[in-house]
């Protein structure tokens, strides 16, 4: 779950980064508060209304830490304004522990014969491969942003169709043996993981230049990452 260090909204203290913070997860959701600039404006208030219309009868416009608002806000799959609460609900809870199919299914439809054969080819090589994540959630990149395992807000994980329902063109592939430990260097998963990716045509993190991501593959180059973000609607 992402991080709120101070009230948002209406008479909140308004820190740029909480303002940040809101406003996007407010756009996942379907509510648009505007430009996602970290200033609240009556956009971002309206907004955080509109949101809390859906289980308060009296909106106050102010999202507090820790409050009941904020944990609708931050968690997947609650009070969205595009989706129906079924299918959300089906989305929710921490996607890395989800089933392998859900993982699958959680992917651009296109993706996913690419990632099973990446799968098939380590196993073939005689590693023990798993999808740690393919699909995640908006609040749930944040928190990685805020804590340095990642450069970007908004990834290829994150990418979701029209409805709010899961599309993700990325996957973190890892080793059920090493993890991100140095054991899947040093055994030479990461490297087979790279060239197997490569053979389905997807784009691997562990030959970009400034931050190396080795467990992740996607199937577009990071060019398109602003076209992805656009058509999720966030």
């Amino acid at each position: 779950m992402s991080t709120l260090l101070r009230s948002v909204g209406k008479n909140g203290r308004n820190l740029r980064n909480d303002v940040e913070t809101v406003q996007t997860l407010l756009k996942a959701k379907g509510y648009d508060p505007g430009i996602v600039d970290g200033l609240c404006g009556n956009g971002t208030v309206g907004a955080i209304r509109k949101f809390q219309s859906t289980f308060m009868s009296r909106p106050d416009g102010l999202i507090e830490p820790d409050g009941g608002s904020w944990r609708r806000l931050s968690g997947t799959g609650a009070a969205s304004q595009t989706t129906n609460a079924p299918a959300l609900t089906e989305w929710s809870g921490d996607s890395s522990k989800w089933a392998h199919e859900k993982k699958i299914a959680s992917m651009f439809p296109a993706m996913r014969p690419k990632v099973e054969a990446v799968l098939e080819g380590l196993r073939q090589r005689g590693f023990q491969p798993k999808v740690f994540f393919a699909w995640r959630s908006v609040a749930v990149q944040l928190e990685l942003y805020r804590k340095g395992n990642t450069t970007v807000k908004f990834s290829f994980h994150n990418a979701q169709k029209k409805d709010g329902t899961p599309n993700a063109y990325a996957a973190d592939i890892i080793d059920v043996r090493y993890a991100w430990n140095p054991s899947a260097e040093s055994s030479g998963f990461w490297k087979a993981l790279g060239e197997e990716g490569k053979k389905q045509g997807l784009y691997w993190g562990g030959d970009w230049k400034s931050f190396k991501d080795w467990a992740h593959v996607q199937y577009y180059d990071n060019s398109k990452l602003k076209v992805v973000k656009a058509e999720s609607g966030l």
